[in-house]
């Protein structure tokens, strides 16, 4: 099979293709070649970039792209069904294996996808034998992250945000963590990762995620800069949430940023608490009070408890904020 430069599925190293089954000679994971690839070879190299940077809903994109100029390919779909699992083949250090790591779990089994099941159905035998054991591989993971999800409790409040941008605290993070302080001190079950995932270093954190996303109701995204939004993690979170929310429409979804028009496109017309008002937090929390109760509710109102703020003027930019650790919320100058 005469194809133009491949790169591997897993680790982007360049293939020696010879057939429609190559198995990588960097990362040793197998991949599956189908049809005239020179007619979508770099979307296809593109895409595949893009997935192992776990910018899932962007690969996913371009994947679709070229099925709408290209017949169905069964490695086009199985990459699909990669992107909707949220997999990273990430090395292991000890037998320097490249093995799936999920980020995207779902109830719904990985041999149920239609895209995997499109795949297969496009397949040869070597090509069906090879991403049936990759995909029973994925779903022994998805049985064993959804165990231990399963014995989470649920979480009344999910918070998404970006906690470190350039290596340092983000003022995304502090604001978060005074969101956290009143709605726990509330009673309400929240979900917010610095306090949540701390004790969790060395796992896996998806089952922890998802066990939240799942179960939360609500969900606060906090944004103090447009590409905060789109940062790969946080942007994970949030359409995930989406998609949980198309199934169950009680979810909810409460925004807090700087300036509206900041909002994603996904987020067009609706409201948000902007953070440089005084009462940003107290009226975000009781936006959320409005809508659920905690879980041990027993009767209580939610309490302005903050202490007194200082407000003061940034000297680069000369806007009044919230005197923090981490300089102007605006020009983002430290004073």
């Amino acid at each position: 099979m005469k194809v133009e430069v491949i790169n591997c599925q897993s680790c982007g190293g360049v293939l020696k293709v010879n057939s429609s089954v190559c198995t990588c000679e960097f990362c040793g994971v197998t991949n599956i070649i189908c049809g005239e690839t020179g007619n979508y070879i770099d979307a296809l190299n593109r895409a595949n970039r893009l997935r192992q940077q776990c910018e899932f809903d962007r690969a996913f994109e371009i994947y679709e792209e070229i099925l709408e100029t290209n017949p169905p390919f069964a490695d086009i779909l199985w990459s699909e069904t990669l992107c909707d699992y949220g997999i990273e083949y990430v090395e292991d250090p000890v037998s320097g294996k490249y093995l799936p790591t999920l980020h995207r779990i779902k109830d719904e089994s990985i041999l149920g996808s239609p895209y995997f099941i499109e795949a297969v159905e496009l397949c040869d035998e070597e090509q069906k034998e090879q991403i049936t054991a990759a995909a029973e591989q994925i779903y022994q993971i998805q049985v064993e992250y959804l165990n231990i999800a399963s014995n989470e409790k649920p979480y009344d409040v999910f918070i998404c945000y970006k906690e470190t941008d350039d290596g340092k605290q983000t003022y995304d993070s502090e604001v978060g963590m005074k969101l956290y302080d009143r709605l726990t001190a509330m009673g309400y079950k929240v979900f917010f990762s610095r306090v949540t995932l701390k004790d969790k270093l060395g796992i896996e954190f998806e089952p922890y995620i998802f066990a939240a996303l799942k179960s939360a109701p609500v969900m606060v995204v906090i944004g103090t800069k447009p590409e905060y939004f789109e940062a790969t993690w946080v942007k994970n979170e949030w359409t995930r949430f989406l998609r949980l929310k198309e199934k169950d429409p009680k979810k909810q979804i409460f925004f807090a940023c700087d300036d509206i028009s900041d909002l994603p496109k996904a987020f067009v017309r609706k409201q948000a608490q902007v953070l440089e008002n005084d009462d940003s937090i107290a009226n975000l929390v009781n936006n959320i009070f409005k809508y659920i109760k905690p879980s041990d509710y027993k009767g209580t109102t939610p309490i302005n408890t903050d202490p007194p703020r200082t407000r003061v003027k940034c000297p680069h930019c000369g806007r009044l904020q919230e005197k923090n650790l981490y300089g102007c919320i605006y020009c983002h100058k430290q004073f």
